[in-house]
């Protein structure tokens, strides 16, 4: 068997017991140069995964780059140091290491998977793609030409349509705007000396968080850091990216659209992820069309009325906003009485709050399914990232039960009513829907 299918096999089918039945222990590592990074030593299996994030990600785009981030991003694997494109790959794929960077709206995001014995190697790679990228001009240029190709293939679904137009009256002028592919007057704008200064501004070693997870220790880890980030700029240089102001009116947008179906996309602003309330929020959320098929909405909409095969609200929490986002499509016919439930249910849920037990309903799906979401050493680290970039503190994953069962019943009507208003949602629709108005209709999404 091929060593790299192998190795993922191994990282899927790893069950980290310890992880799931108790709160793992986690260790904050200090380098000889001051680089931290947050680490949870497991030896059950010669694995390791290692996971970093650099503040300020597709929102650092300015309007004509935009693409920027993603396409640098991208360039980062694709040929470092003595390595060009097709030796590097090749290196990577012979010792079984799994490396990939990628831009977000707020952060660059990498991860690194490797077999134990194989860290020093993987880490020599991973240094190499951070600090001595080649940003080949023919590499540039075929990913240049693969992200025009990516971005046309995007801009034609529907769920795109609605969320690109939905963020463009949300975020206005603010960067969350902004398109992460770029359109195609910005990609074919974008030069490699835009990429390397974007590279040099961008990775820094003052707006770094790292995660790590499995077989290595914290006095192999610590030097480590140093040999990965040690020679990147001590300071970033990014723009202030102010927060977001909400408009004050919502909207209805339309994309037109020919089908039988529609797309609708809505959200509302919601509470920042460190209010001491977010928990709160996640339950009322979990009740009105988180839970899945218990979930109100769900109820409402298709097992009593049939009008959609499925409708689901999440929280997302950005740098810059945090939004209560919804989804659900529906046929054309269909789309006026849906609106009008949900309305209704939602208006329901705003004026009589939620039934304690439907409170410890969402309450134990939420201490049940954290455990049960983190039995990988992916899983793992990734958390460990979420929990130093959201800064939720050390002790989240020890104290995060006893916080979500505290939360009351008053707690959650409060959320509620601050919170739930759905006089506050702001509709985006692709499709051809029958009798609804619209504050603004697009023909077409101009690029």
């Amino acid at each position: 068997m091929n060593r790299l299918i192998l190795f993922f096999l191994l990282l899927l089918l790893w069950p980290v017991h310890a992880h799931a039945e108790s709160t793992p222990v986690i260790q904050r590592i200090k380098s000889p140069k001051g680089l931290e990074a947050w680490l949870i030593e497991d030896h059950k299996l010669p694995l390791i995964a290692f996971q970093f994030a650099f503040e300020g990600g597709v929102e650092t785009d300015s309007p004509d780059k935009q693409g920027l981030s993603v396409l640098m991003a991208s360039l980062l694997t694709q040929g470092a140091g003595s390595y060009d494109e097709k030796a590097f790959q090749d290196a990577l794929a012979a010792a079984s290491i799994a490396l990939d960077v990628e831009a977000g709206r707020d952060r660059i995001t990498g991860t690194m998977k490797t077999l134990a014995r194989n860290k020093d190697e993987a880490f020599k790679f991973l240094a190499l793609a951070l600090t001595s990228p080649r940003f080949e001009q023919s590499s540039f240029v075929r990913l240049k030409r693969q992200m025009q190709t990516l971005r046309k293939i995007q801009s034609a679904k529907p769920a795109w349509m609605s969320r690109y137009t939905l963020y463009r009256h949300i975020f206005q002028a603010h960067p969350y705007s902004q398109r992460a592919l770029g359109t195609a007057q910005s990609l074919e704008a974008l030069t490699r000396e835009d990429i390397k200064t974007h590279h040099a501004n961008l990775l820094a070693r003052d707006n770094l968080s790292v995660a790590v997870v499995g077989a290595i220790t914290a006095q192999e880890l610590a030097p480590l850091l140093d040999q990965i980030f040690g020679a990147l700029p001590e300071k970033s240089t990014r723009p202030n990216i102010p927060p977001v102001v909400w408009p004050k009116a919502p909207a209805r947008t339309l994309v037109k659209r020919q089908g039988e179906q529609t797309e609708i996309l809505f959200a509302a602003p919601m509470l920042p992820r460190h209010d001491p309330d977010w928990h709160a929020a996640q339950i009322a959320n979990y009740i009105l069309g988180g839970g899945g098929f218990t979930a109100r909405l769900m109820t409402a909409l298709r097992a009593h009325q049939g009008l959609t095969y499925g409708i689901s609200t999440d929280l997302i929490a950005m740098e810059k906003a945090s939004l209560l986002i919804g989804s659900v499509a529906t046929g054309n016919t269909q789309v006026r009485p849906a609106l009008d439930l949900l309305q209704t249910v939602w208006q329901d849920f705003y004026k009589n709050g939620a039934a304690e037990p439907e409170i410890t309903a969402a309450q134990d799906f939420l201490t049940g399914s954290l455990p049960l979401s983190l039995t990988s050493t992916d899983a793992m680290a990734a958390m460990l990232l979420a929990m130093q970039t959201q800064k939720l503190g050390m002790d989240y994953l020890a104290r995060y039960k006893e916080r979500v069962r505290a939360v009351t019943k008053d707690q959650v009507q409060r959320v509620i009513q601050k919170w739930f208003d759905p006089q506050q949602l702001s509709f985006a629709m692709a499709g051809a829907p029958d009798n609804v108005t619209f504050n603004v209709v697009y023909d077409k999404i101009d690029d």
